[in-house]
Parts: structure tokens; sequence; C-alpha cells
């Protein structure tokens, strides 16, 4: 079954449980100094529409925000930082995204990150928290620090905290690049690569796009550039993906020696949109339908299973189902249909449709509201796109807290012990809205459990 790919596994984002809440992007890298002791750098994007603004006295329009970050052993707070971020002035007609990057030295350990942000304009607060691992850098091996998606990188004499050795550098929150982004640009140091391959040597390193679901090399997308070995080496990537076409992939990189033996391989998973179209791609015109499906699915009915597809369809996947369900061109939503189940289960593209069909159904029975089919219901969504609950705790008729249920899930991919908490507001429906989770990429409010209390 595909599963639908959020972002970057260590960006959270942070969106409004209603929309004057402001929504940021949080990202971190960890990297270290030359005497290898390790610091962390937090990367926030503030999303300037779900800010409040104030004139100032030039008639400017200015948003102010108070922060704070945490990090905790357990329950024991290792280090607090608060302070005030305010954007930079801004026309009404210009108002943009903006940046804030602060850097704490840390001692390799695991650290309880919480973060809160509060638009001191609205007074509106919004929270989240994360694991945070710090390794430990030794003189026994190569080491790449985090790489880190950027939009642009310059050279510069100043300082600053958008500054590493000697590039100014903004980042690039997001692991999605849509048709207008026609490139892929990375920053990264290299560790111990002097006392590894010895002074004053080169080295190459490669930048290459795989398919994240084969792994098969596109050759057309490689880049290769030499450095000399020191104790730190910044590297500078970019790759053309102008020619890239919509897909699930991987920037791959690797740190190669001048005997051609490979000491290190990253890889980095990305979402590409684009309007160029993938040649591996099923073509519509040619696909012959399967009587199987002909026979079981009526015209009437194509409508309605195509749009069950949307909670485990690919982003790319999804814009195309909605097109061809506004078109209303029955014989492409079948094609479509087909072609869909084709890629998602090749060797029996049927019976992997009868088997979600099935869980469908049981949305259908479980979660369906008044006005919703179950599979367009949050509930009906998460049970689609990550299976079914390990465990439910039904608080629907505490007569203290809006009726809520906790769904935990022992283990999503590499995630352990994952939590959604969904409530309903109106207690003679069956439509109960996501309030919480502590998977990346979900909605994430830790201040749920006051929300729910009456």
């Amino acid at each position: 079954m595909k599963l639908l790919k959020l972002t970057l596994a260590l960006i959270l984002l942070l969106p409004s449980l209603l929309h004057a809440k402001p929504q940021v992007y949080l990202d971190y890298k960890t990297y270290y100094t030359p005497d290898n002791k390790p610091y962390i750098e937090t990367l926030l994007q503030f999303v300037s529409p779900s800010l409040k603004f104030l004139a100032n006295k030039n008639g400017d329009l200015v948003s102010s925000l108070e922060i704070t970050q945490i990090f905790k052993i357990g329950d024991s707070v290792v280090f607090i930082d608060k302070y005030l971020v305010t954007s930079p002035e801004m026309k009404d007609s210009t108002i943009e995204d903006y940046f804030d990057i602060k850097r704490y030295q840390l001692n390799a350990n695991i650290y309880n990150f919480e973060i809160i942000i509060t638009d001191l304009n609205s007074n509106e607060t919004i929270s989240g928290a994360q694991l945070v691992t710090i390794e430990k850098l030794t003189n026994f091996k190569i080491k790449f620090s985090s790489i880190e998606l950027i939009q642009s990188i310059t050279k510069t004499t100043e300082l600053g905290s958008f500054v590493k050795n000697g590039y100014f550098i903004l980042p690039y929150l997001t692991n999605y690049f849509p048709p207008d982004l026609n490139k892929i640009a990375t920053y990264f140091e290299v560790y111990n690569s002097n006392l590894i391959l010895g002074d004053n040597e080169r080295f190459m390193i490669t930048t290459e796009v795989e398919d994240y679901k084969t792994g098969r090399k596109l050759e057309q997308f490689f880049k290769v550039k030499k450095y000399s070995t020191g104790k730190i080496v910044p590297i500078i990537s970019f790759l053309p993906i102008d020619q890239l076409p919509s897909g699930d992939y991987n920037i791959v990189i690797k740190l190669i020696d001048k005997n051609n033996i490979t000491f290190k391989t990253e890889k980095i998973y990305f979402q590409r949109r684009s309007n160029i179209e993938n040649p591996n791609t099923i073509s519509l015109e040619s696909i012959d339908i399967d009587k199987s499906f002909t026979t079981t699915i009526t015209k009437d009915s194509i409508p309605l299973y195509l749009n069950s597809l949307l909670p485990i369809a690919e982003r790319y996947d999804s814009k195309s189902i909605i097109s061809l369900l506004k078109n209303g061109d029955t014989l492409k939503m079948q094609q479509y249909f087909h072609s869909f189940w084709i890629q998602t289960s090749p060797l029996n593209p049927f019976e992997g449709w009868i088997n979600y069909k099935r869980q469908v159904m049981k949305c259908e029975r479980l979660y369906s509201s008044w006005t919703k089919h179950g599979f367009e219901t949050d509930r009906g969504r998460v049970f689609l796109q990550y299976g079914a609950p390990n465990q439910i705790e039904d608080e629907t008729y505490n007569s203290s807290s809006l009726p809520h249920q906790i769904w935990q899930y022992y283990k999503i991919g590499k995630r352990s012990n994952v939590i959604f908490v969904f409530y309903n507001q109106d207690s003679s429906s069956n439509a109960f809205t996501l309030l919480h989770s502590n998977m990346l990429g979900e909605l994430q409010n830790e201040n749920w459990q006051s929300f729910i209390t009456k």
C-alpha cells in the first residue's frame, strides 16, 4: 500500500488549531567545533500570513513573537532560552515569511526538546516537542554534520547567526520542491578527513538522485566536486532538477577518496512536483482496464472509490485525483484508478484494491458522519494511512471532558509510541476531529489536555 510521505523526519510543522494561531516551521541541525564539541542549531520559519502585524510609527507593519526553547534530559531542564523576535518592517502588500536561527552548545546526549511560541500582538500561543539526539564526535572516523537544505548561499565577511564558515545561508525548511524551483542546494560539514585520509589529500563529494521506492539511480542527475582534507571542510552542492519528473526521491551524498573507496554515504528524502512527464509513469491512454475492475466497479461508483484513495495517495497523485474528479471524465477516472493499483500493487493490482476496499468499508462503518464518508474523516484518514491502532482509549462519555479518543501505535516506521488525539464537540454526531499527535508532520497541540477539559 502507498503511504503518504510527509515532511523530513527532523522537520516539525507546528500548525494552528484555529487559523488565528501562528504557524511555524522548525528544523534542527547538529554541528561540531574544531575541538570536537557539538552544538545544535535550531531554525524557525514564521509563516507571516498566520501572524498579527501592527503598524509602527512609520506606518510599516511589524510582528512580535516570544520564543522559549527548552532542552531536558528526562524531566530535568538542562538549558532554557527565552527571547523576543521582531519581524522586519513590511508593507501591506509585501508580507513575507522570515526566519530565526539560534545555536546552543550541548553535550552528546538524548534531549527532550520543547518550544513555545507566542504572538505578542494576538496573544495566541503554539507549542511543540520532540526528541533531539546529539552524537559524540571521535577522531576514529569521518563524520558529516547534519545536511541542510538551503534556499541561497553567499560569501560574506560578516558575522551572525545565519553565517557559517564565511557563508550567509538562508535555510529551506521543507522537503517538497514545487515546479517553480529548479535546483536543490545543500550545505554540510565534513569532519576528520585529514585524520583518516591524510593531510592535504584530495577527496570527492558526489551528489546524485535515486528513486525512493526502487533505489534506481537517475544517471542524468549527478554532480561531483573535489575538496582537500581538513579538520572541518564545508561542503556546498547545487543539483539542477528542472528536468526531474514528479515523484519521491532521495538525494544521495557520498565521500569518495582518491582510490575510489566510499567512506561515507548519506541520504535525504524529498518530494518533487514537476510539469515534466515521468517516463516511468503509465500513460492513461495505454491502459487496458482489467475486467476484474470493470465488472466490480460501476461507472456511478468510480468517483467515490477514486476519492477514497486520497488518504494513501502521494501529494502529486492527490492533485491528479482531485483534477479528474472535477473533470468528471469516467473513462479517464477508470484508467487512472487502474494505473494507481498497477503501480501500488504490481503483482496483483485487483487484489491490492480489494484489500484496501475492505479497510475503506470498515472506515465507513466506524467513522462516517452525517456529512462525510468514513475515509474523509480524520479518524478514517489516519486509519487508512497508518493502519489500525494497537490501542484506543475511548473517553466518549467522560463527563469531565469533551468526548475524545486517544489512539496509540506502538510503532510507525522508525517512531515508537505514537499517539493521535481526536475530539468531538457535537456529542450527537460521529464527527471526531484530530486535535494532537506526536507523529512528525501531523497536527501538534501540546495543550490538548486543557482544550478537551470542560
